[in-house]
């Protein structure tokens, strides 16, 4: 009986042990991801901003058909605003259009 609770003593440590490892990588691939997506955001700011000089109003990630898409709003130089996004995996513009105010928000 020693022998069995022994050793089902150490399996469950061992698979504590490797739990742990798991979450430690798990979290070591989430700030990994966050430092890539964080980097892309900065680049599509920049490319935004060299196409429309001016002041960035706004940052969003979206998700467009599974895709992760930054769509960057730019008050520029010229008073238009204008609609940058970007695909958030390669920096890639996607769209670059002058952001034309709707009909709901004229009620």
């Amino acid at each position: 009986m020693k022998k069995l609770t022994g050793g089902l003593l150490l399996c469950l440590t061992l698979a504590s042990l490797s739990s742990l490892s798991l979450a430690k990588d798990k979290a070591a691939l989430n700030i990994s991801n966050h430092d890539q997506h964080n980097t892309m955001m900065q680049q599509c700011i920049a490319t935004a901003l060299q196409r429309h000089p001016g002041a960035v109003i706004e940052v969003e990630l979206e998700n467009e058909d599974g895709k992760s898409i930054f769509d960057v709003d730019v008050l520029g130089k010229d008073g238009k605003v204008w609609e940058v996004e970007c695909d958030a995996a390669s920096g890639e513009v996607l769209e670059d259009k002058e952001e034309k105010e709707d009909v709901d928000d004229k009620k």
